[in-house]
């Protein structure tokens, strides 16, 4: 394995030759080499970074992390005191926050932990300003929380395009692939009718990652970035918004056009909001929860009435299984089923098995053995 420095260049020539690539028939198959052999570079590098032990250390704890992540002073620090209290150094200049801070927002009876990280800048992607630390945190969270300043709003743009370059992969699912690895009679390709890249530009890309026997199934339609991701193995996939902070500072016209671009350019939901006069942070903390797709569970004794002011708060799709984990664990195998009252039931206190998937707002009375 190279070491940073080497790799790092390595990665930048490389990243040249791409760019100087104009795409055609016949360059289709050496461009899929060039983004295979970048992509193999930046796995080393971080794996390299993780066995230095390089990263902040960082403990999850309540229902769900938030990770905040923007350029210096774009307002990270100010966002989160307004939305968990938690005073952190402010000041009107860059690389204001220099480590971790965490918070936790409370909202509709989640308990959700929001880190604030310092500020990532360009070149993030070969490790300036200690970005493979602040990509390490990235990594454990759930959802993230873009903040920019609404007076260099373009900064976004820049500030997406280096998480990509970090694996970090916004509104998008892993791909649908499927490979099971041989040791004779070369590689054989299924599309099950989907389009995906020409055989000769698969295998410029498998060989790449050694890959030379075996079975690669496609289960939807592929581009070749996606099946780089896949091979490679190391992109985390999460959601993400925009809070388009400092609004106090422009007209509400400017506001509504600048919104649109970022809605239009990258995907991504955007909330107007200004830390400072608090404008609309309520709005945001709903977009945040909802995005998380939490569900609450209100547990009610056999003889009790529910318990309305502490929910239970678990992922979407969780069934009643994890209701009882959440409550102890070593009570999972005495669950013999449930009385659910409430949007998963077809009528009140209707008896469930331990698979029945509950939904915000059920009732639940769990009963054991």
């Amino acid at each position: 394995m190279m070491d940073k420095n080497t790799a790092a260049r390595k990665l930048e020539e490389l990243k040249e030759s791409y760019s100087k690539t104009k795409y055609n028939k016949a360059t289709n198959k050496y461009l899929g080499q060039l983004r295979a052999k970048i992509a193999k570079i930046r796995k080393d590098m971080e794996s390299s970074s993780r066995k230095a032990g390089s990263g902040y250390s960082v403990r999850k704890s309540g229902n769900a992390t938030v990770v905040l992540a923007g350029f210096p002073n774009a307002g990270k620090s100010s966002l989160l005191r307004v939305l968990t209290g938690v005073q952190s150094k402010v000041a009107d200049y860059a690389f204001t926050t220099l480590d971790v801070i965490p918070g936790m927002m409370e909202y509709n009876g989640a308990k959700i932990q929001i880190l604030d990280l310092p500020g990532l800048i360009q070149g993030a992607h070969v490790g300036r300003g200690g970005s493979l630390k602040i990509a390490s945190v990235i990594r454990i969270a759930d959802f993230m929380l873009f903040v920019v300043d609404i007076n260099s709003y373009q900064q976004l743009y820049i500030l997406t395009e280096e998480l990509k370059l970090l694996n970090i992969r916004l509104n998008r699912k892993r791909p649908r692939i499927r490979m099971e690895r041989g040791s004779v009679g070369g590689l054989h390709i299924e599309d099950n009718g989907h389009r995906i890249p020409n055989r000769d530009v698969i295998l410029s890309i498998t060989t790449e990652f050694k890959i030379f026997n075996g079975e690669l199934i496609f289960y939807e339609d592929t581009t070749e970035d996606m099946l780089i991701d896949f091979i490679a193995d190391n992109c985390v996939y999460m959601k993400g918004a925009v809070a388009l902070n400092k609004i106090d500072t422009v007209g509400g016209k400017k506001v509504e056009a600048i919104r649109k671009e970022i809605e239009g350019r990258t995907g991504m939901k955007v909330i107007p909001v200004s830390a400072k006069t608090i404008e609309n942070i309520d709005e945001l903390k709903k977009r945040v929860f909802d995005s998380l797709d939490l569900i609450r569970v209100y547990l009610k004794p056999k003889d009790g009435e529910p318990d309305f002011e502490n929910p239970m708060v678990l992922d979407s799709g969780s069934n009643i299984t994890e209701v009882v984990r959440k409550i102890n664990s070593k009570l999972v195998k005495d669950a013999r089923f449930a009385y659910v009252t409430g949007p998963s039931s077809k009528f009140p206190n209707q008896r469930v098995g331990v698979e029945h998937v509950v939904k915000d707002g059920d009732v639940v009375t769990v009963v054991f053995d």
